[in-house]
């Protein structure tokens, strides 16, 4: 009977001793899998941050990619113009005249006939404002099929004024004869250079609202303030038919 006791007794502390390790394995598991969380969640920000590198190195290139054009400055040693025309005489460059052809090109474009209205004795800056009437000597057209105007969007005339002035107004004298199809420029721009290698907008004349407005068969002095300095000064016409100018003025 006692070794039946000590049997049944040496059963039960083997089985306890069982239960017990089984419950360790098991505990100690359980951390390892849940351990294997916080490495997934820890590689998450890593990645962010090297995006957040990545965006931040290429946001200056993107900004590299701007480009701007240099402020204007005024030239502190331009001369006054007193009022003076200081374009008066000076020599000066068109784009390309306007080559009207016969019956036979449709009185269009033709690069082997003469200029029409051309300026042949710079008459621009002459000193002499045509009378109205297109058939006057001294008128200088440009016209809408120009090349340089079917290429460009604009012809122009650019002056060299020798050296740099301060200008407070430029003003073109054109003609408006509507009868044979001619109006003063739509629109006139006006820019100023001190090394004719960088150009400055200076002021715009738009005449577009105006045209109808202004009197028929009579010459019209078309003029824009402004407050800039420059030795060159470039004029961009844009004419939608013929464009008639007969002097310029720079003060």
């Amino acid at each position: 009977m006692r070794k039946i006791s000590l049997l049944l007794a040496l059963l039960m502390v083997a089985t306890c001793c069982m239960l017990a390790s089984c419950g360790e394995e098991e505990t100690s598991s359980a951390p390892e899998v849940s351990s294997q969380a916080p490495a997934t969640s820890s590689e998450a920000p890593a990645t962010s941050s090297e995006a957040e590198v990545e965006s931040s190195e290429e946001a200056p290139e993107s900004s590299e990619e701007v480009s701007t054009e240099p402020e204007y400055e005024k030239n502190p040693d331009a001369i006054p113009t007193e009022g003076a025309n200081v374009a008066a005489g000076k020599e000066y460059v068109i784009s390309e005249q306007f080559r009207m052809g016969g019956a036979d090109a449709g009185w269009g474009w033709d690069e082997n006939a003469a200029p029409s209205y051309p300026d042949e004795n710079f008459e621009l800056t002459d000193g002499q404002i045509p009378a109205a009437g297109y058939q006057e000597a001294g008128w200088m057209a440009f016209n809408q099929s120009t090349p340089a105007q079917t290429e460009r969007g604009y012809a122009y005339v650019q002056f060299d004024l020798g050296q740099s002035y301060e200008i407070s107004e430029v003003t073109i004298h054109s003609l408006k004869e509507t009868g044979p199809g001619i109006t003063c420029p739509h629109t006139i721009e006006i820019l100023v250079s001190e090394d004719n290698e960088n150009w400055y907008s200076a002021a715009t004349i738009s005449m577009m609202s105006d045209l109808e407005g202004l009197e028929d068969n009579a010459v019209h002095a078309l003029t824009a303030e402004m407050d800039v300095t420059g030795r060159y000064v470039e004029i961009r016409v844009i004419s939608h038919t013929w464009g008639f100018m007969g002097e310029i003025e720079i003060k």
